[in-house]
């Protein structure tokens, strides 16, 4: 859902880089997603899930084309920042794919069983991401760290 709060930002705005303020700002003011303060956490969450760089100017590190973005979209800022590598993974998987959220979590839960339980949850669900052609290295450092704390 990250991907598609910064994609439909960037789009609001037709423009493919903005300043940090100005991203903030469209948020906040001309989308009324969120306050000014949760729109700095959804920023600051995006360049940890390295959705965005930049230092003043940012600019998306994915193609916003590629996200289709509904005139009613609205996210909820609670599960934006309260999301787990896993539900990141599943979120992008169900937009990549276009299959529902439970027929993704069915295809990571079939790896699992595949691989006799041999790997976690996560490593499933980065298994199946890169067998459906998403690219799975900013993933990586956080499932390590899940997989041997």
């Amino acid at each position: 859902m990250m991907r598609k709060v910064i994609a439909a930002a960037f789009k609001s705005k037709g423009k493919r880089k903005m300043t940090r303020s100005e991203l903030i700002y469209t948020m906040s003011f001309d989308l009324n997603w969120f306050t000014h303060e949760g729109s700095k956490r959804v920023v600051e969450q995006a360049e940890k899930e390295r959705l965005i760089e930049g230092n003043e100017e940012v600019v998306p590190t994915f193609d916003i084309d590629d996200i289709e973005v509904s005139s009613d979209f609205k996210p909820d800022l609670s599960k934006l920042l309260s999301r787990s590598v896993v539900d990141r993974i599943v979120d992008d998987l169900v937009d990549k794919t276009g299959k529902s959220y439970q027929e993704v979590i069915s295809m990571i839960n079939a790896k699992q069983e595949k691989l006799e339980g041999l790997v976690s949850f996560a490593v499933s669900a980065l298994i199946v991401a890169k067998e459906q052609g998403l690219k799975i290295e900013e993933y990586l450092p956080e499932v390590e760290r899940e997989v041997f704390g």
